[in-house]
């Protein structure tokens, strides 16, 4: 099993995004090495938990909400310039992926995206940005007040932090972790991908734990 430090090192240090690059230190390589190739191994206890927050619609939303059905969440904002797009675009596409393999168990995932920029990142604006072409089908936006994506965030072991850019329209942007989680159906981690996973091998790995239950 992956040591705690290690853990936390990939989760919540793993995929800040410095300038737009995916940064990662000596620990994290370690840290992935060590699951590269198994994805069946990175259902750790110690990531997620309970949230409430609201949707697109402005809806409560809770982890209870998704339980009967396995989700792809990733944490990310509607400013971001190009990680969060290319991942999402990820998300869809494994999404895509697998449904040529096993399109009943693609039908059943529920793509999310958890914002960490709340004070900019209203359910209007969540509306708009999910509905954008290239990200998965039924793509759902949830955000929340600071203190509630903060503390879902910390579930998760998401880092992130505000990058003042008084040159930049924007005025910030965000630095984060950089990480695609699959939940299984009761709501517990099943595992997680980084960012230079191709879309094959997500839908792979996905297709394999769904042999024996997601």
């Amino acid at each position: 099993m992956l040591p705690t430090i290690a853990l936390v090192a990939l989760l919540g240090f793993a995929y800040m995004q410095i300038k737009g690059q995916a940064f990662r230190g000596a620990a994290v390589k370690d840290a992935i090495s060590k699951t590269e190739g198994s994805c069946k191994g990175r259902a750790f206890a110690q990531i997620g938990g309970p949230f409430n927050l609201v949707n697109q619609d402005n809806q409560p939303v809770s982890e209870k909400s998704f339980i009967g059905r396995p989700a792809l969440i990733y944490f990310g904002y509607t400013m971001c310039p190009d990680v969060c797009p290319t991942s999402l675009s990820l998300m869809g596409a494994s999404i895509e992926e697998l449904r040529n393999v096993n399109p009943a168990l693609a039908d059943k995932i529920q793509p999310i995206l958890i914002t960490i920029d709340p004070t900019r990142d209203t359910p209007h604006l969540l509306k708009q940005y999910v509905a954008s072409g290239g990200f998965p089908r039924g793509l759902i936006g949830l955000t929340g007040s600071e203190a509630q994506v903060t503390a879902v965030a910390k579930a998760y072991k998401v880092g992130y932090r505000k990058v003042l850019a008084p040159q930049s329209a924007a005025n910030y942007t965000m630095d984060h972790t950089s990480i695609m989680y699959l939940l299984d159906s009761s709501g517990k981690l099943a595992t997680f991908f980084s960012d230079n996973t191709s879309p094959s091998e997500i839908a792979q790995c996905i297709n394999s734990l769904g042999q024996s239950g997601l």
